[in-house]
């Protein structure tokens, strides 16, 4: 590609003389003699053509307009100096803003010195890069238009064309090498927020998943002080801190009737003899025997119960000896029950879990 899309300060006298007699117009340059004309009959034609030149070559592969360049059958002749070249860059800037759309990032429009035969030659150099935005639209005489540069020729953009780029334009392809860069970091975030959650920290204001889960296994292992508990518990697939209604007489309903295969639901007798409805957490539910249900506002359900003889399953093995089996009666005889209570809770609040 010609200067190999360098910035206009990078392109030196020596790449702009190395033209002349040797560049033909293509894809990616674009030669003018001189300023786009004014037209008295169309005040808005100058305008018009500026932006159909600079939106053709962004909606390409970008590339130069140089203006102060003359040619013949395309290729460039020689220098034709431009009056007051600075005032034309900004006057052209000032177009290229107010009426493309959407704006072309990194747009460079500059006045440019060079010595040739002697003699100084005032020239405007446009930088249009490859852009990211595309497809780019003007407006003129109140109608949006959408041209695109094909070799040296720029015409209407067709709409066979025009749809896929607008696919682009919402998700190019280095978009993607973008969210996962993205997703990288906010793992580190979750990662290094995991490694500083306390168990003060207050539930409902988790907005991760895996801190929830973090911060709940913290509660848990503080709370039973190293004592043999069994844990399971369920939490949301997306986090929202109003998930479940609390107070809602429906979900309250479900968690003193819960619907299961034997009266005494879980296997813990009297649960729920106790119910505690805080508005800053939610539900709690327990008995004498430690048993317990906690069913917080952002969805997080858990039902734990202590390792005890009257809980353990018993089998002797074939020396005679009696060995426990630390199957929680909660787990290994109604995971069930557990199962439909957590299937209506969620059916009620229309929450969609994961159980952990």
């Amino acid at each position: 590609m010609i200067f190999d899309n360098r910035n206009i300060s990078q392109i030196t006298p020596q790449d702009l003389i190395g033209l002349i007699g040797n560049q033909e117009e293509n894809l990616w340059i674009d030669f003018k003699q001189q300023d786009y004309h004014k037209d008295p009959s169309d005040k808005e034609k100058h305008q018009r053509e500026i932006c159909k030149d600079v939106t053709a070559m962004a909606n390409a592969e970008g590339g130069y307009i140089i203006i102060g360049v003359s040619e013949n059958n395309k290729f460039a002749q020689g220098f034709f100096p431009i009056n007051d070249a600075a005032k034309l860059a900004q006057s052209i800037k000032g177009i290229c803003l107010q009426h493309i759309d959407p704006r072309i990032s990194d747009l460079e429009i500059e006045p440019y010195s060079l010595s040739w035969q002697n003699k100084v030659m005032e020239l405007v150099i446009i930088r249009i890069p490859p852009s990211g935005m595309r497809p780019h639209s003007f407006k003129s005489r109140g109608s949006t238009n959408f041209v695109k540069r094909y070799g040296d020729d720029t015409r209407e953009y067709p709409m066979s064309e025009l749809g896929e780029a607008f696919s682009l334009r919402h998700y190019p392809p280095i978009l993607g090498s973008i969210d996962r860069k993205l997703d990288a970091v906010l793992a580190n975030a979750q990662a290094d927020r995991r490694n500083s959650i306390s168990t003060e920290d207050d539930p409902l204001e988790q907005v991760y998943v895996r801190n929830l889960l973090h911060l709940m296994k913290l509660r848990f292992e503080e709370n039973i002080s190293g004592e043999p508990y069994f844990r399971i518990f369920a939490v949301p697939v997306e986090l929202d801190r109003n998930a479940i209604d609390t107070s809602n007489e429906n979900i309250r309903s479900i968690l003193q009737k819960p619907p299961n295969i034997r009266r005494t639901g879980f296997g813990v007798t009297g649960m729920l003899a106790r119910d505690i409805l805080t508005s800053t957490e939610g539900i709690k539910g327990t008995n004498m025997g430690s048993g317990e249900i906690t069913l917080l506002k952002n969805g997080f359900l858990e039902v734990q119960c202590p390792l005890s003889n009257s809980y353990f399953q018993w089998m002797h093995d074939q020396s005679g000896l009696t060995l426990p089996w630390l199957y929680p009666h909660v787990v290994c005889e109604f995971p069930v029950s557990f199962l439909k209570l957590l299937k209506g809770l969620y059916e009620v609040s229309s929450v969609k879990s994961i159980l952990v």
